[in-house]
Order: structure tokens, then C-alpha cells, then sequence
């Protein structure tokens, strides 16, 4: 009997053995299967403008290719394999080379994925910190920022990740924020303290920041807010800050003068339940994310709603609880789908169908 169970244990080595250095090796597959049919919002007969690409759930939807030992190790250990998911993504951001950033309270990190390379990384502490409950996420040049909301701090990494500052950034409770290559100022979302602060870099090279102002108070005014949770930057529009509890968007100027409001409590196309993630295209619209009605709102520069797309569910197109929202010079837009435990990718169609 001994003889025979190494007989077959030295044969299922060498079969080992050849299918790593021959056959098994596998090429990298599409990292979104073709939708069909087709999501595209408006629904027809109006001309899409949105078309849904698809879902990101975690490493194994990066299918990279895999050498035949790559392969041959995986099918060995596969109980042990596990993958690298998403818990509750909350915010995101994108950067230069098909990298993409994502704030997960759930898992209290930032998972960096880089589409190009087909490599998801997590990142969970500044230094010696341990992240605790990240909130706000930005990409400026080759520089990442990220806002905690339980340590109350700001943190600096390079593009790939590495931790490099601390800012002090001021904040009861930091959420969203924006670096602005207009002006060079961060904006910083304080939720609790019903205010935006904002700093600007100091220093012989200009690496580090220091609080310049702040604007802003609790209220239901013009340039008041009521826990605001979320802000984008553009030459046109200016600030963007999403008054989440005020059921507003409200605009400023880049020293902080109010300049506008859109939307209102209401259930009406236009209004707003739970206004979250805010972004602007390079066309000048903006993107409003509904974490209640569980859609996306598009506005044109006058403040009227251009469309709306999503509904609750889980399928393809639809959201539960979404967030965050970045779009990308291709005209990618990336979804926080939290409840969802995935980021919904789009393409903005601009009159191609």
C-alpha cells in the first residue's frame, strides 16, 4: 500500500510539475464583461447618455494574468485563497494611470487599485497610526489625501501609496475633501463643525499645509450648513459642498463666498433626500449622489437637472446607499455603491450612443 500512495503522490508531482511549466498559464481576462443588453439611461426611446460598464467587487475581478506556477499555486492552496473585498466603500477618487481610490469605513482603509497593473493593494495606516474610519479622499499630481473622521486628521501618501504627512487640518470631524491645482488650497469638510476649512501649502518647496481660513456655520442660510458631508472642486463651478442635512448643494467662490444653491427637500426631480457625493465632468456638469433616493442627479451650469440615473436594488445600474463619486478624464464615472460592497463603473456617452 505504501508503495502505491507514492507511487500516485509522485506522479501527481510531476503532473504538477508539467502543468506549471506548460499549459496552465492564463492570459489576463476583460476587467468588465460586455453588459447585455445594454443599461443606458435615459431609457429609450430618449438618446442614452449614460451606459453602464459594470462592477467592481474586489481582486478577483482584476483577472491579471497568471504565469502556470501563478496558476498551479492557486489551485493547490485554493482553500486558502482570499481575495481582497470591499467591506462599506464609501468614497473615491482617481488618479493618473488607471488608479482608483477607495475610503472603506467598514475595513477603516483605502484600497488602491491600479486597473493598468492589475494589482489591488489596501492601505490602513499613516506611519505608526492605524486608520480608523476614512472618510474624505483626494488625488492631487502625484500626492493622495486622505481624511479620517475618528482621528480627526488629514494624511498624506505618495500615488502608490506610502505614507508621507501629516496635516492639521483643524477639524472636528473631517469628511470630504478637494485639492484645487486653480487656486493650490485643500478644502477640507468639517461635518461636525458645520464649516469647510481651507489651507494652503507652505515651506521653501511647498510640501507642507497650513490652515488659511475656514467658512461656513451651523444654519439653514445661504453659506450655512447643516452636517455637510461632501465637496468637489472646478474652474467653473468653483466649491461644491454637499449640505447633506440641509438637503442642498451650495456653491462658493475659491475664498469661500457663497455663490448658489441647488436642489431643496423634496421628492420631485431636482430635490434631494440625502445629498452625498459630489463631482464635476469636463463638459460642466455636475453629479449629485442620493444616498436615500439611491440615484445620481446630473445638473447643468444653471442649476437645472439634466437627468437622473439609478434606482435601489443590486443588479447592474441600481445602488444601495451610495457615496462617493469621481469621474476620470475619460469620461469614467466611478460609483461608491456602498451597501452594495462594490464600485459601479459608467461611461458618459456625450452624444456617441
Amino acid at each position: 500500500m505504501d508503495r502505491v500512495l507514492l507511487t500516485i503522490s509522485a506522479a501527481t508531482g510531476a503532473f504538477v510539475v508539467s502543468a506549471a511549466m506548460t499549459g496552465c498559464a492564463r492570459p489576463a481576462g476583460p476587467l468588465f464583461e460586455p453588459v447585455e443588453p445594454a443599461i443606458v439611461f435615459p431609457s429609450p426611446p430618449d438618446a442614452p447618455r449614460i451606459r453602464c460598464i459594470g462592477a467592481y467587487r474586489g481582486s478577483d475581478d482584476l483577472r491579471r494574468a497568471k504565469t502556470g506556477w501563478e496558476v498551479t499555486a492557486e489551485w493547490l492552496n485554493r482553500a486558502d485563497h482570499r481575495p481582497t473585498v470591499f467591506s462599506r466603500p464609501h468614497a473615491v477618487a482617481v488618479g493618473s494611470g488607471d488608479r482608483i481610490y477607495v475610503a472603506d469605513g467598514g475595513m477603516a482603509c483605502v484600497h488602491l487599485i491600479d486597473m493598468r497593473a492589475r494589482r489591488h493593494m489596501v492601505i490602513d495606516h499613516a506611519g505608526e497610526t492605524r486608520l480608523r474610519s476614512p472618510a474624505g479622499i483626494a488625488v492631487a499630481g502625484e500626492r493622495l489625501f486622505v481624511s479620517d473622521a475618528a482621528l480627526a486628521e488629514v494624511f498624506v501618501y505618495s500615488a502608490a501609496g506610502e505614507y508621507v504627512e501629516r496635516v492639521p487640518a483643524d477639524c472636528e470631524r473631517p469628511g470630504g475633501l478637494a485639492v484645487c491645482g486653480d487656486t493650490g488650497r485643500m478644502y477640507v469638510v468639517d461635518t461636525s463643525g458645520h464649516r469647510v476649512v481651507m489651507l494652503s501649502r507652505v515651506g521653501n518647496s511647498g510640501d507642507s499645509w497650513a490652515v488659511d481660513g475656514a467658512f461656513g456655520q451651523r444654519g439653514r442660510g445661504p453659506g450655512e450648513f447643516n452636517y455637510p458631508t461632501d465637496i468637489a472642486c472646478d474652474p467653473a463651478w468653483g466649491i461644491v459642498v454637499s449640505d447633506t442635512l440641509n438637503f442642498r448643494v451650495q456653491r462658493f467662490d475659491f475664498d469661500g463666498k457663497w455663490a448658489g444653491s441647488i436642489g431643496g427637500k423634496g421628492n420631485g426631480a431636482g430635490d434631494f433626500s440625502l445629498p452625498k457625493g459630489v463631482a464635476v465632468d469636463r463638459h460642466g456638469h455636475l453629479y449629485v449622489v442620493d444616498a436615500q433616493f439611491e440615484n445620481v442627479q446630473v445638473f447643468q451650469m444653471d442649476g437645472r437637472l439634466l437627468m437622473a440615473f439609478g434606482e435601489e436594488g443590486n443588479q447592474l445600474g441600481a445602488f444601495a446607499i451610495p457615496a462617493g463619486i469621481a469621474i476620470d478624464d475619460h469620461d469614467r464615472i466611478w460609483v461608491a455603491d456602498a451597501y452594495n460592497r462594490r464600485l459601479q463603473m459608467f461611461q458618459y456617452l456625450n452624444g456617441t450612443g
